[in-house]
């Protein structure tokens, strides 16, 4: 089963907490993300209102796939992994940020895709650096417009 993999970093001129919040409001990202179609959180943690489940609709290079994943959650990261998908068999990443000062935010996005999909190494991994790429350029662009 091939594994693919890309992270990538980005300073936001927007403060941690907006950042923070941004990357958290899961339903919001298809504002963001040009590969989200449509996201539904799914359930909440009840201590502290986080996204503990989500479900997605995403366009990607061989089709339009729908998954749900399950997020953790620290003071300075989100990280989830896959609970179910249909073209991937499973997916890992995390958002970790940085206060770079009071209004410039480093935010590093790393994620590993699974899948069964029949496609040379180079064309799997130019696409997750994209799409990795993309993520970190929608997030800028949305916070710092």
């Amino acid at each position: 089963m091939p594994t693919d993999h890309a992270q990538q970093t980005v300073e936001v001129a927007a403060p941690f907490d907006v950042v923070l919040a941004t990357v958290r409001d899961v339903e919001g990202q298809p504002d963001w993300i040009p590969e989200i179609i449509e996201a539904e959180l799914l359930e909440v943690y009840e201590a502290d209102e986080l996204p503990a489940t989500a479900r997605f609709k995403a366009s990607a290079t061989v089709g339009t796939d729908h998954y749900t994943l399950s997020y953790e959650h620290g003071d300075d990261t989100m990280s989830w992994t896959m609970v179910e998908g249909h073209l991937q068999t499973g997916q890992e990443g995390c958002y970790s940020l940085r206060r770079v000062d009071p209004r410039t935010t480093s935010v590093t996005y790393d994620l590993t895709i699974h899948h069964n999909l029949p496609l040379p190494g180079f064309v799997r991994s130019r696409v997750i650096k994209g799409l990795v790429a993309s993520t970190l350029t929608g997030l800028k662009a949305h916070l710092e417009e």
